[in-house]
């Protein structure tokens, strides 16, 4: 069955997300949860520098379900198919919303390409099919609404 995601904005100021994986697109999703105030955890075998020297906790350990208690949402980063897939089948068991890097029919949820100035929020997304399309979007958005604040 082919996907189709709904475009909606979470509250994830305080939500505990955990990282399963330590690599540069870990590193990437982090930064992005960051920005809205994510209680963010990493589980992984190996985390990379920016990881470790970012603050977030992180356990050096392989996935196990129990790592999903308590959890709104997790995004895999393993790399690995075994792992994402019992990640899928873990997270849907748990309520626990699932994201698979670069795998976006393993999902149940894509985060869009993001532009915020002030209290706007413009989130563009083209349902997991061409990120680069969603970015280009999000950018001519981002040039016309600082066009219009000159």
């Amino acid at each position: 069955m082919e996907k189709n995601f709904l475009p909606i904005a979470l509250n994830i100021a305080d939500e505990k997300i955990l990282i399963v994986g330590g690599g540069k697109s870990a590193w990437s999703k982090i930064q992005i949860l960051k920005r809205f105030d994510a209680q963010v955890e990493v589980i992984a075998l190996e985390v990379c520098d920016e990881i470790k020297e970012s603050g977030i906790p992180y356990a050096l350990k392989a996935y196990e379900k129990a790592d999903l208690d308590g959890y709104l949402m997790v995004y895999s980063c393993s790399n690995n198919a075994e792992v994402d897939q019992q990640i899928v089948r873990d997270g849907k068991a748990a309520g626990v919303l699932v994201n698979i890097h670069d795998q976006p029919a393993l999902c149940q949820f894509v985060s869009p390409a993001i532009h915020q100035q002030g209290d706007i929020r413009v989130a563009v997304s083209s349902n997991a099919k061409d990120v680069y399309a969603s970015i280009r979007v999000r950018n001519e958005i981002r040039t016309f609404l600082e066009s219009q604040n000159r």
